[in-house]
C-alpha cells in the first residue's frame, strides 16, 4: 500500500462525507459478523488508513482523522500513519482523548456522526448513540463511503467449504441443532440468529478458508424448532455439503437473504441475539413485534 495513496483517500471519504452531510466517519476494524480479523473485503480501516494491526478504530472529520488503537500497536501504528493525515492515538495513556468525547469536540451541536450498522456491534453503537444524542449529535448508521470510494475492493469470498465428519466434531450438526433448540427452550426464545463465523461454523461443523489463518466462511443462521435456515452464497457448498446439510433439515438460502428473512420473522417471536455479537443492522431490521432476548449466546 502507497502511502501517499492514504491522503487521496481521505480526501475521498471526506468528498463522500460532504455529500451525505457528515461532519465526522468512524471505521471500525470489524466486518459484518463482528470478526476480529475479517476478509479482505471489509478490511475499510486498513484501508482507509495504511495502519494494518488487526485492532484499532479510524475516525475523519472535516479536517483532522485519528487512530485509536492499543500498546500492541503503538510501534507499527506511529510508523505506518507517519504522513498519511492520520494523527495515532495510545489508548490506555493518560493524555490520550476518550474517541468518543473526541468525536463530540470535533463535531459540535447539530452535526452528524456516520458509522456503517453493517459493520458494527449493536451494543456499541447504541452506546454510541446514546452518548451522541446527549450532546445534540446524530447518528447516521445506513452509509458505507467503502461501496462508492474502494474502486478495486475485493469482492466477498466465494471459496468452497467443507464439513467435518462426526467422527472428528463428535456430534452432528443436527443433534447441535437440537441441543440448540433446547437451550432456546429454557429462555422461552422462538429462534436464535447466528452472526459470528465461530459460531456459525460450530453449530453446521463447517469450515472455510475466507479469512487469513482462520478456518471460517462468511454465513449468518438462524435456528427455530420450526426450521434452520444457513445464509450463505450457494456458489460455495459443493453438491455433497448440499446434499448432506438437506438429509439434516438444514435450508440453504443465499447470504445476502438474511435481511429480508428477519424482515419477516411472524408477530410476536421471541429472538435470541447477542448485543455484542449482532451487527446494528441486522437487529435493526428484527419486526419491533417480536420480543428480543439479548443473552450472551447459548451457542457460545
Amino acid at each position: 500500500m502507497k502511502i501517499n495513496e492514504i491522503p487521496e483517500r481521505l480526501s475521498a471519504i471526506r468528498q463522500f462525507m460532504e455529500e451525505n452531510s457528515l461532519d465526522a466517519f468512524i471505521v471500525p476494524s470489524t466486518d459484518a459478523h463482528l470478526s476480529e480479523y475479517p476478509p479482505k473485503h471489509w478490511e475499510s480501516r486498513k484501508w482507509i488508513s495504511g495502519f494494518t494491526g488487526s485492532a484499532g478504530t479510524a475516525v475523519v472529520t472535516k479536517k483532522k482523522a485519528g487512530v485509536w488503537t492499543d500498546s500492541r500497536y503503538f510501534l507499527q501504528a506511529a510508523d505506518e500513519l507517519k504522513d498519511t493525515g492520520f494523527e495515532l492515538f495510545k489508548m490506555g495513556q493518560p493524555d490520550t482523548p476518550d474517541m468518543t468525547d473526541w468525536i463530540i469536540d470535533q463535531t459540535g451541536k447539530g452535526g452528524t456522526v456516520g458509522i456503517d450498522g453493517l459493520v458494527y456491534a449493536a451494543s456499541e453503537a447504541k452506546a454510541l448513540k446514546t452518548k451522541l444524542e446527549a450532546k445534540g449529535i446524530r447518528l447516521e448508521t445506513s452509509l458505507d463511503p467503502f461501496a462508492a470510494i474502494w474502486l478495486d475492493r475485493p469482492e466477498i469470498p466465494k471459496n468452497k467449504i467443507f464439513t467435518l465428519p462426526d467422527t472428528i466434531t463428535g456430534e452432528s450438526a443436527k443433534d447441535k441443532i437440537k441441543r440448540i433448540n433446547a437451550e432456546l427452550k429454557k429462555i422461552d426464545a422462538d429462534g436464535i440468529l447466528i452472526v459470528t463465523l465461530d459460531a456459525v461454523a460450530w453449530t453446521f461443523n463447517l469450515r472455510g478458508n475466507d479469512v487469513d489463518y482462520n478456518p471460517v466462511a462468511v454465513a449468518y443462521a438462524y435456528v427455530s424448532e420450526k426450521e434452520t435456515v444457513l445464509f450463505i452464497d450457494p456458489e460455495k457448498l459443493t453438491d455433497e455439503v448440499a446434499h448432506s446439510y438437506k438429509k439434516h433439515g438444514i435450508k440453504i438460502a443465499d447470504y445476502g437473504d438474511v435481511f429480508e428473512y428477519v424482515s419477516h420473522l411472524p408477530e410476536n417471536n421471541s429472538v435470541c441475539i447477542t448485543g455484542s455479537k449482532i451487527n446494528y443492522q441486522l437487529l435493526h431490521t428484527i419486526p419491533s413485534s417480536c420480543k428480543i432476548i439479548d443473552i450472551p449466546s447459548p451457542v457460545d
